[in-house]
């Protein structure tokens, strides 16, 4: 039953169950009326016989009829006219023998009553039975008659068939059917009305499709990697994915956020204030508890009307990552690039050798740049690894000594105590300390015939050390105050300044010391402690 249920459309639905409700409300409603209506109409037919009678017994051609003790035309003309008119069955008139002075079979005059019924009106009572008389069954109401001296001198009965009552209740029901019928027809209707406007409101959808729609709205919430956080119009909460609410939990809220009003829950957000205003902002800086956030808000709109408000956020920390990753990633590229740009060289020196037929010198080539590589490679890899402890600076740093050898430059690293493992924020730091510092090495060296680079890693009283030494041209203070006050634009770096910038939370320093022609060295420090290393 339920799967023959389900094959029903959503209109197809509405209509069966509307259809079902009115059908059943109206039969019960019939039943009940049709009872009703069948004593009604008993009631009124037998009030009628009754009132009859009662009239007849107080015709002066009756009370006259009696008292001659005879019947005549004229009393069983009227009686047969009243009796037709009022669609009675019979009157008879009865003297006090039960003796019949009319009936609406002439050969029946004259007649005694028939009928056991009749007794008690002789005793002048007045009453209504249901009996057998000629006639077959009949409602029968009996009333006495009297003189002018108040002497019974005979009765009236007056009967209507039992079969007429029934016509007559059947005929009452038959238009009740019909009412019901013209009522259910148009329940029907109104059913349909119902489904197209429920089916239009929900876009034409199915119920099926309706669930699967939330449910696919719920999954790619729940994918989706940003807190999400939508309002209504009286600014409560209405939507909220997992990696909103563990966020808001971590920071602090521990309760409800359906229909919770947004300010309860994040009052710094200012969702309300966006929804009110109809405007919205884009990556701004909002901070919740100790946690700082980026977040979009824009207000929402159904058919022009503003309905609520949706913000979007990712935690700083995750798009600092984000970024370190991707300057990590721009560096390497330009790495990438230089030893294409090596490899190419060294194809066309392959090249010249194999057209001359120098294989003996080509052999001798090649075995030469491959001892120099594993050489450098694991050279640089090695004490780059005992100068740090952290995989990701040590692998970036690596990187970047690889690609100075490669442009010619003699490296040498001088280590003390290891740096150690660290956070995040901090990693993305020195990141970006070597980066730029390596690229200013490079642009003050790249002239140079003989190019010489000295770096030095360590750790000195609580404080990581970081010292890079060039041979390069150098510069003038002039240039120097010049170069820390300005960043630098594409492929040469983020500049000095944006070293400064990122040293400043950290309590970190950087000192220069350069002389034009004769080279340069940048030292920087960060204090570290305990607290700065990476969790595990």
């Amino acid at each position: 039953m339920k799967r023959l249920w389900e094959k029903f459309s959503l209109k197809g639905q509405v209509m069966v169950f509307s259809s079902l409700v009115v059908l059943v409300s109206l039969m019960i409603l019939s039943l009940f009326m049709a009872y009703h209506q069948s004593d009604q109409t008993k009631d009124y037919l037998t009030e009628k016989v009754r009132t009859s009678a009662s009239h007849m017994a107080y015709n002066e051609l009756v009370r006259d009829s009696l008292m001659a003790g005879e019947s005549n035309q004229t009393l069983i003309h009227v009686v047969e006219r009243i009796r037709t008119e009022n669609d009675l069955l019979y009157i008879v008139v009865m003297d006090n023998q039960k003796i019949r002075y009319t009936h609406p079979v002439r050969k029946q005059i004259g007649q005694t009553f028939v009928g056991t019924d009749a007794e008690r009106v002789f005793t002048g009572e007045s009453y209504v039975s249901e009996n057998v008389g000629t006639l077959g069954r009949s409602m029968r109401a009996f009333h006495p008659v009297y003189d002018d001296q108040g002497k019974q001198i005979g009765a009236v009965s007056v009967g209507i068939s039992t079969d007429a009552i029934a016509n007559a209740v059947f005929t009452n029901q038959g238009i009740l059917i019909l009412v019901t019928a013209i009522s259910l027809m148009i329940g029907l209707f109104g059913a349909w009305l119902l489904a197209n406007r429920l089916k239009k409101t929900l876009n034409g959808m199915e119920p099926k499709e309706i669930a699967l729609a939330m449910q696919e709205r719920d999954s790619m919430l729940e994918a989706v990697d940003d807190g999400i956080l939508a309002i209504n119009q009286a600014g409560e909460v209405l939507l909220v994915n997992e990696t909103a609410k563990q966020f808001l939990r971590r920071t602090g809220y521990q309760g409800d956020f359906e229909r919770t009003p947004i300010h309860l829950i994040w009052p710094e957000l200012k969702l309300d204030q966006a929804l009110s205003e109809t405007s919205a902002y884009y990556n701004e800086l909002i901070k919740k508890g100790d946690v700082e956030t980026v977040v979009t808000c824009v207000p929402m709109y159904v058919q022009n009307q503003c309905v609520g408000a949706l913000a979007t956020f990712k935690e700083r920390s995750h798009l600092d990552d984000m970024m370190r990753h991707l300057v990590g990633a721009e560096v390497y590229a330009r790495s990438l690039r230089s030893e294409t740009h090596e490899f190419m060289n060294k194809l066309h020196i392959i090249q010249a050798m194999v057209e001359t037929d120098s294989y003996q010198e080509l052999k001798e080539y090649i075995e030469d740049l491959s001892d120099r590589y594993h050489v450098k490679t694991a050279s640089a890899t090695s004490e780059v690894e005992n100068l740090v402890e952290d995989v990701s600076i040590a692998h970036y740093l690596t990187k970047k000594i690889r690609w100075m050898e490669q442009m010619g430059v003699s490296v040498h690293l001088q280590s003390g105590i290891p740096w150690p493992s660290m956070k995040g924020e901090l990693i993305d730091v020195w990141v970006t300390v070597i980066g730029n510092t390596f690229e200013n090495a490079w642009e003050a060296m790249q002239d140079k015939e003989d190019k010489k680079l000295t770096l030095t890693l360590k750790q000195v009283g609580g404080v990581l050390r970081y010292v890079i030494e060039d041979n390069g041209i150098g510069f003038s203070l002039a240039e120097q105050a010049e170069t820390l006050k300005s960043t630098k634009e594409g492929d040469r770096g983020y500049g000095l300044a944006n070293i400064k910038r990122k040293l400043a939370p950290f309590n970190g320093t950087l000192d220069i010391l350069s002389e034009q022609e004769k080279g340069t060295v940048i030292t920087v420090h960060i204090p570290y402690s305990e607290g700065s290393k990476q969790q595990g």
